[in-house]
């Protein structure tokens, strides 16, 4: 029988490319999707619009139907052709999650990027970034011989959480227990230029102190980098570093490199992201994306298009989200413990789910007797977070997960976020160590916090109550500079929260459960008080930094080897840093690109960043130590840091309390920079001269206080010591440091060396320098007791900026410079 030709060129109409049509005509969409909301249909308009620019993007609520968005724009350019089209999530447990929602709308996907019904663009393929972003990916690599899989339009889902996950994947890690010979090799080989940055963190390396970071100097760097890349290039089949080497070895020479105790973490300063050639070639670039407080690491990180990234698509109003009580129990009633919030959040869980966000395993330990589940591993939160879907659990503890879990209705109606995230590989702990409090560094912790806080509310009907624990988390709400980064719609309900909170002042635990209990109850004036609180929130302008785009074009040019247009470049984004601690850290970048071609300029360049980022890298000449000494008395010097800290009694009470809670004796040795920076300003608070010689010349104490009268507090500080003796090398070093001090000053001045160690036995055959001082566990507890007690009476005074009022709180607390070693401290035994 022949074929009917009649029937050719009649059928079915073109498939709709406008996606909310498209989303009426899905005819298998599950009945939850019965329409758009508001805001999903608002940004797809815009988005439809616009959407022949290659970099867009679309900004929702964290709740606010990000998948669906994503997807039905994944569809659109599949129908108009502007496939094939993938759909990137930051992990596979995202990833799997968006393959589900594809199925309830009955939009067809796969998770096999050769199968020809992506390649040929009728389906969309859908994968986490582990996937496409890898020295061996499928997709191909730029140069590496093997083909280009063209891509047309490629959709970022969560591009907060999937920009850490590609920085990740840029980077190359060489274990010391995995790779020995190796690792021990490149250590003997920049031994020198370790030792010349700072012998103590040498010895560190050498004997396995966790708490050592060791950046490599960019001249060292590249005057052996044909030794290392003929170690690194032994190792290229190896099980870990194929996977990350074919993606850094042709920008190793401007790499960073930084050795910890277990650990060499080599890492371009941005994502050389052309690497992955369908990324870089694909026609359409869609970044999904909730609260990133600053849009300039699209630019930088992805290489995005800074015109459109800085014209973001989102909706009129930025008010469609679940209500939220959010509560930090510290800052309504000093007298609340720790303890006791995680009594009552247990007794909670007996009726409702309560997740609790924690950064360590350590802080999970906490919770262990409440807990009914603790997951840290992305199998184990997968199947945790089911559970909680299914129904009641309790209580379940997540390790170092802020982002990437959805946890809707009543999968969690209690969230505690019981600590902030930590940095904890080589890179992250170097860039806090030399960037600090800076804006950038304060961006990232509050970019995870909101995203941690978000887990909860999942959609405009959802609602749910977040508990913030420990005073750094106190801080970020209570202080106005650090409240105003949040997005607009948590912004509002934090100030609203802060509302009820100043209702709840000074009111026991009981008192804050039963006003708990009224939000989970959905009291009728709670919900209408929570949504009023949303109505006028609108989206902030976009933020881009002027400095971002030359930073990413500084880089591009030197990968390609013009260091000349590399250092052009960033001349520019060095010039448009707003912050000193920001200038010196690009000046340091831009010394590294200037080494190629000008050494001397380099030098010179790194010895000017030096004066407004004392953390950054050492000239090879070394910094010659400064003499400090006080200005003025004690009290006028104190009362002028405070008044220049804290813009309120708030703001003053809750920085005390940070400050006081990172002085304490932890056996994580990793904290120890972190210890040393609140000795460093704990000594400010009381009105002394302070300096920190080993971290800004490579030699001398940790930090060294002026007390007035030229007397001085020679301090090292071994804070996350966990054994009952003091060792030899520890006095040895306290030793080194007194007579670094007997060098830098003249006989006029004196010094007192003192120990910060939790105890005060020394080893048998350790010797402390004569008049040596151990400040314990016991007497820093005293310590800060003493500065808790002046600072609350100063701030019930409301007088922390008088001068005269300091000087009679620090009498009366005997905090004065005269003899304060003596009263909080013991001596060795």
């Amino acid at each position: 029988m022949g074929i009917d030709f009649s029937t050719f060129g009649s059928g079915p109409s073109p498939a709709p490319t406008d996606p909310r049509v498209l989303f009426d005509a899905l005819p298998d969409r599950a009945a939850r999707y019965e329409f758009l909301r508001d805001p999903q249909g608002q940004v797809l308009q815009t988005w439809y619009d616009r959407r022949s620019q290659k970099d867009l993007v679309v900004k929702l609520n964290t709740g606010g139907g990000k998948t669906v968005v994503g997807l039905l724009i994944c569809q659109s350019s599949l129908n108009e052709g502007e496939g094939p089209v993938l759909y990137l999530a930051p992990d596979p447990y995202l990833a799997s999650q968006a393959m589900e929602q594809a199925a309830e709308l009955g939009i067809e996907v796969t998770d096999d990027p050769r199968s020809a019904r992506f390649t040929s663009g009728e389906a969309i393929c859908v994968l986490s970034l582990h996937r496409f972003v890898n020295g061996k990916s499928v997709f191909g690599l730029q140069g590496d011989g093997r083909p280009v899989v063209d891509v047309g339009t490629i959709v970022i889902d969560d591009a907060h959480a999937a920009l850490a996950t590609v920085k990740e994947k840029f980077t190359l890690t060489l274990s010391r227990d995995r790779h020995e010979k190796t690792f021990t090799e490149l250590l003997d080989l920049f031994a020198d230029d370790l030792r010349q940055q700072s012998e103590i963190t040498y010895q560190g390396l050498t004997t396995q102190d966790s708490s050592a970071v060791a950046p490599v100097p960019f001249w060292a760097w590249t005057r052996r980098n044909t030794d290392v890349t003929a170690a690194l290039n032994k190792l290229r089949d190896d099980e870990d570093l194929q996977w990350s080497w074919p993606l850094i070895k042709d920008v190793l020479p401007i790499c960073r490199a930084v050795f910890t105790a277990d650990k060499l973490e080599v890492q371009p300063p941005y994502p050389p992201i052309s690497k992955i050639a369908s990324f870089a070639r694909a026609r359409r670039r869609v970044h999904l994306t909730a609260t990133l407080a600053d849009d300039s690491v699209l630019v930088t990180d992805f290489a995005a298009d800074p015109e459109t990234v800085g014209a973001p698509i989102t909706p009129t109003s930025a008010g469609y989200l679940g209500d939220r009580l959010i509560l930090a129990p510290q800052d309504i009633s000093t007298s609340i413990k720790e303890p006791a919030v995680r009594d009552m959040a247990a007794k909670l869980a007996e009726r409702v789910n309560v997740v609790v966000l924690v950064p360590s395993h350590r802080k999970a330990g906490a919770w262990a007797q409440h807990a009914q589940i603790t997951a840290s591993k992305s199998d184990e939160i997968g199947a945790a977070v089911a559970k909680l879907r299914k129904g009641h659990v309790g209580l379940v503890v997540l390790v170092n997960q802020y982002d990437g879990i959805d946890l809707p209705r009543k999968a969690c109606e209690v969230l505690v976020m019981d600590g902030l995230p930590q940095a904890y590989g080589g890179l992250t702990r170097r860039e806090a160590t030399v960037l600090g409090d800076s804006d950038e560094m304060v961006n990232r912790q509050l970019q995870r916090i909101e995203q941690g806080m978000g887990r909860g509310v999942r959609s405009a009907n959802d609602h749910c109550v977040v508990l913030l624990l420990g005073p750094h988390l106190s801080q970020l709400i209570a202080a106005p500079r650090y409240r105003s980064r949040f997005s607009p719609a948590t912004r509002a309900q934090i100030d609203f929260s802060r509302q009820v909170a100043a209702k709840l002042a000074d009111q026991p635990l009981e008192q804050i459960e039963s006003v708990i209990a009224q939000v989970l109850g959905r009291d009728p004036n709670w919900v209408t008080a929570a949504r009023g609180a949303l109505t006028e929130v609108t989206y902030p302008r976009s933020t881009v930094s002027a400095g971002a785009a030359p930073a990413r074009r500084a880089f591009d040019q030197a990968s390609l080897g013009q260091y000349a247009q590399a250092i052009r470049y960033m001349s520019e984004a060095v010039a448009a840093a707003t912050g000193e601690t920001e200038r010196g850290f690009l000046q340091e970048q831009l010394a590294a690109y200037q080494h190629f071609i000008d050494e001397s300029k380099a030098q010179h360049t790194l010895v000017k960043a030096l004066a407004y980022n004392p953390a950054i890298l050492r000239p090879i000449a070394g910094v010659n130590p400064t003499k400090i000494k006080p200005t003025d008395t004690q009290a006028v010097l104190a009362a002028g840091y405070l008044a220049n800290t804290y813009a309120d009694r708030n703001d003053f009470l809750v920085g005390v309390n940070v400050l006081l809670d990172e002085l304490v004796y932890r056996p994580d040795q990793k904290q120890v920079p972190i210890f040393e920076r609140a000795l460093e300003h704990l000594g400010y608070h009381l009105g002394f001269e302070v300096q920190r010689p080993e971290r800004t010349t490579g030699n001398g104490p940790d930090v060294l206080w002026a007390t007035g009268g030229l007397k001085y507090l020679v301090l090292e500080a071994k804070s996350g010591a966990s054994t009952d003796k003091i060792w030899r090398s520890d006095v040895a070093q306290l030793a080194h440091s007194m007579s670094w001090f007997q060098e830098t000053y003249d006989q006029t001045c004196s010094a007192t060396p003192v120990l910060l160690h939790r105890v005060n036995t020394l080893e048998y055959n350790a010797v402390a320098p004569p008049g040596t001082r151990i400040i314990t566990s016991g007497t820093m507890t005293q310590l800060a007791d003493a500065v808790r007690k002046a600072m609350v009476a100063l701030a019930d005074e409301g007088a922390w900026s008088d001068p005269e009022a300091v000087a009679k709180q620090y009498q009366a607390h005997r905090l004065l410079g005269e003899g304060i070693a003596q009263r909080f401290s013991v001596t060795p035994r």
